[in-house]
């Protein structure tokens, strides 16, 4: 997404920085340069959690029994007396579609009415992460907020390390109903700091490898795409020609240009390289691997001529979208790849996005089998302690299997970070099987997100892409645009 999670067609502030051309289109998740970080307040530790209420109804299943039998997630407990807590959130509480109308709608349905407690939204702006270093200066910080990773300041992490987000590890351990290994522990690992937990997973996914396409096109051309994505990138492009028409202004297949951090990550992994090291104090673009993969990318629009134009202006699209997504939405592209969060648009019904059934499919393998893969999505933490019973049942109740799930058809883009509601039936059967396609595509979960040491993502993603967007645009070598990314990106790790 997070790259939306559902994928990008209007432009916003947060997904202008760090992110080349085209990109802008399909990734929501790209957000603005990194803020300046404002003095925080003094750190302060959680008081202890009170205890629990005693459970009324059964504790969340397993995953493997979540995909037989869905039960109904534990209601929130409910406050001795009326409360209400405030939580920053994403802009766009009161819009149509996206995450923050989705908890909004669910908090005044179901949370208020069994907790007793309310819950008040505030639009962060320009981004979460800059709005709430502004209100940590000020000292008038909310109850609770949004944690971003990848999204919308990406500044979570550090926000966590000044103590501007509180530990829930106490919370965690005293509450008997929360099944804390339920969620995918790879982006788990990305909301924890030092050890402690500071966010629990709201939404999540594996990266941009599901591809989408055109089936009017495919089936016109006579190709089978594969769903499970078994296949191979070469097969995949000499299936992209047989659905290019240039005479037509149809288009086998657009891709992202760089866009670090998703869709570069995507596509250096898909041939084995990494964006950062380990920890996170060196950029690994130069190795043979990655390179490959960003030539791979080249390629597709310079050798194969996939698409006319890797900068290509759209005007006309459905619902004003630009990009990859407005082309596709315009029936002249064939294909394009992005996040699963626009399942949720393209399989909803009486959508108006698209006039032609979208076939949605893993990504083809890449080099030696290889598949491009890494945890991203958002979560949301605790922030102020004086309310952080209340805060901790919210908490509970947006990241729980049901809103998991419902999300999908409400509009907030891609899945809750959990097993089971990646396998549940209702999502597979009424919006499409490509959840578990994708869990079984990775029994070893989610590649891992690397993040700098020092949380300049930001700055390091505009960085990097602003050198390697003159090797897109076919204006310079790779060895001078990768030499030149390097030298400016590693200079800001220091």
């Amino acid at each position: 997404m997070n790259l939306t999670d559902i994928g990008m067609g209007r432009p916003s502030r947060r997904r202008l920085l760090g992110i080349g051309g085209s990109a802008l289109s399909l990734l929501l998740a790209a957000c603005g340069g990194e803020a300046a970080p404002a003095a925080a307040p003094a750190k302060a530790d959680p008081t202890k959690a009170p205890a629990a209420a005693a459970a009324t109804t059964a504790p969340a299943p397993t995953a493997a029994a979540a995909a037989a039998a869905p039960t109904k997630a534990p209601a929130p407990a409910a406050a001795s007396a009326p409360v209400t807590i405030e939580i920053l959130t994403r802009d766009g509480v009161e819009a149509p579609g996206g995450h923050s109308q989705f908890y909004n709608n669910q908090a005044k349905k179901n949370f208020t009415p069994d907790s007793k407690i309310t819950v008040q939204f505030v639009d962060a702006k320009p981004n979460v992460g800059e709005k709430l270093f502004v209100l940590a200066a000020a000292n008038t910080l909310p109850d609770g907020s949004w944690f971003g990773v990848v999204a919308d300041g990406e500044n979570g992490r550090e926000q966590a390390q000044k103590g501007i987000f509180k530990p829930l590890d106490d919370l965690i351990k005293q509450d008997s109903r929360f099944e804390k290994n339920i969620f995918f522990k790879s982006f788990m690992d990305v909301l924890a700091v030092a050890g402690k937990q500071y966010a629990v997973p709201t939404h999540t996914h594996y990266g941009t490898n599901v591809l989408y396409y055109n089936k009017n096109l495919t089936d016109a051309a006579g190709v089978k795409i594969p769903d499970d994505g078994s296949w191979t990138i070469d097969e995949f492009i000499e299936i992209a020609k047989k659905l290019t028409k240039k005479e037509a202004d149809q288009w086998g297949y657009w891709p992202v240009a760089s866009g670090f951090s998703e869709f570069g990550a995507f596509w250096v992994r898909q041939f084995g390289g990494e964006y950062f090291d380990e920890e996170g104090k060196k950029l690994l673009i130069d190795s043979p691997e990655a390179r490959a993969g960003l030539e791979w990318v080249h390629s597709a629009v310079y050798k194969h001529l996939l698409i006319d134009d890797i900068n290509r202006k759209i005007e006309g699209a459905p619902l004003g979208l630009t990009g990859q997504r407005g082309l596709f939405a315009m029936g002249k592209l064939a294909m394009h790849n992005t996040t699963p969060g626009l399942v949720a648009e393209y399989k909803k019904p009486n959508q108006t996005e698209v006039n032609f059934p979208v076939g949605i499919a893993l990504f083809p393998k890449g080099k030696d089998g290889k598949r491009g893969t890494q945890a991203s999505g958002s979560g949301m933490g605790l922030t102020k302690v004086d309310k952080q019973a209340a805060v901790w049942e919210w908490l509970k109740f947006v990241s729980n299997k049901d809103n998991g799930v419902e999300q999908v058809f409400g509009g907030a883009g891609s899945p809750g970070g959990r097993t089971d509601v990646w396998n549940d039936p209702k999502l597979l059967k009424e919006r499409d099987p490509i959840y578990t396609t994708i869990i079984k595509a990775f029994p070893q979960g989610a590649g891992t997100l690397r993040l700098p040491a020092n949380y300049k993502l930001g700055q390091v993603n505009t960085a990097v892409n602003t050198e390697l967007k003159n090797y897109f645009d076919n204006k310079s070598s790779l060895a001078d645009a990768v030499s030149k990314a390097l030298q400016a990106g590693n200079e800001l790790l220091k």
